[in-house]
């Protein structure tokens, strides 16, 4: 007979460690097997969005140089500081940046299309020398996705008062489509993903679908649960990390959020029985589908 329990988890009562990322809920009843299998489903979350689209020292730095009449060159190398843009705050911030660093009547602008959701650079000389633009090339950047920008981008040689450098890819100032939770390794669960570099440690999957700002209330509609390895028989805490679409950490900056998981006991003979049948009707399936193939042929 499967039973099941509640629990609740607020990560302001979680001990937070700073370099693994994992939020810990110590639980107050612990679960335990008791011959049964533990399986374990996200049931509701209340998760805010106030993680940043810009993080120091993971996609803050652009370089970009601009070479004119005589092989000279003007190098652009800005610093994002770390906080949440959208499109226009970002095309504002860099052409201010951009600005500080012109010289010698050469200026380097940034613009955003909303139409092709892409950047574009526009480089120009705005004195009397009969000076050109020769070459705009990306040097190196950590916001590629955050920008659309692709390393070595450049415009080749030109010889223009006005040159431009559109880049390639759509900007992505979203951070990430999903809020993954993951499990911490020792409670490795059946479920995985297309990253070989990554473990079988996904307990769950939410649509980041709120504007920053906003608070992301998720009910699971989903009734399937995440059966836990059979050594697993004993839990007094659970060990928590969010992370965005490629792995990341996501910080809150201190706000707090909420998960809902259902637990359910499940006796194990009754997990054999369901691998069994499972197993027998994929059999028939087979045999089903080669008879199909004979009759065809």
């Amino acid at each position: 007979m499967q039973t099941q329990e509640y629990i609740y988890l607020n990560s302001i009562y979680s001990i937070f460690d700073s370099e693994t990322k994992y939020h810990k809920f110590n639980l107050n009843k612990p679960i335990i097997a008791h011959g049964n299998t533990i399986q374990i489903r996200v049931s509701e979350a209340e998760i805010p969005i106030s993680y940043y689209n810009v993080i120091a020292g993971v996609n803050d730095s652009v370089f970009f140089k601009v070479t004119y009449t005589g092989n000279n060159e003007i190098n652009y190398d800005i610093t994002i500081p770390e906080k949440n843009y959208d499109a226009d705050q970002m095309e504002q911030f860099l052409n201010t940046a951009l600005t500080l660093l012109d010289s010698d009547d050469i200026t380097l602008r940034i613009a955003y299309d909303e139409q092709t959701l892409k950047y574009t650079l526009t480089a120009s000389y705005e004195g009397a020398n009969p000076t050109t633009i020769l070459k705009i090339e990306v040097v190196s950047s950590t916001a590629n996705r955050t920008l659309g920008i692709t390393d070595g981008l450049s415009t080749g040689d030109v010889n223009q008062t006005t040159a431009t450098l559109k880049f390639l890819n759509s900007a992505n100032l979203n951070r990430t489509k999903n809020i993954f939770l993951f499990m911490k390794e020792t409670f490795d669960t059946d479920n995985t993903n297309n990253d070989s570099n990554q473990g079988h440690t996904i307990l769950g999957k939410i649509q980041a679908s709120q504007l920053f700002g906003d608070i992301v209330s998720y009910q699971n509609e989903a009734d399937a649960f995440i059966s836990l390895p059979s050594q697993v028989t004993y839990l007094d805490h659970i060990n928590i990390k969010l992370v965005d679409d490629i792995w990341t950490y996501l910080d809150f900056q201190r706000l707090n959020f909420g998960i809902s998981l259902i637990v359910q006991y499940t006796p194990k003979k009754d997990i054999i029985k369901t691998e069994n049948i499972n197993t027998l009707e994929h059999m028939i399936n087979m045999v089903e589908d080669e008879l199909c193939d004979e009759t065809i042929i």
